[in-house]
């Protein structure tokens, strides 16, 4: 992508449109490459300890000074 000088102006030889394009497809192969990989064991040990707790309709409704408490036992 190149630009031309117009009196101390850059002008972009591409358009707006085309150029968040280019972002957009960008973005999208970095963030597939993210999501490809594997949660950390810590990460993935919380997820299932939530997903147990609410399958047990446990504790989730207790408030924030409860959790502010414990120990999130990593």
């Amino acid at each position: 992508m190149g630009s031309i000088s117009e009196g101390g102006r850059r002008a972009s030889l591409v358009s707006d449109e085309e150029l968040l394009r280019t972002i957009s497809e960008d973005l999208r192969s970095f963030y597939a490459d993210i999501i490809r990989q594997s949660l950390p064991s810590k990460i993935e040990a919380a997820l299932a300890r939530i997903d147990h707790a609410q399958s047990q309709g446990s504790n989730l409704s207790r408030p924030a000074s409860h959790w502010a408490s414990t120990s999130p036992g990593f």
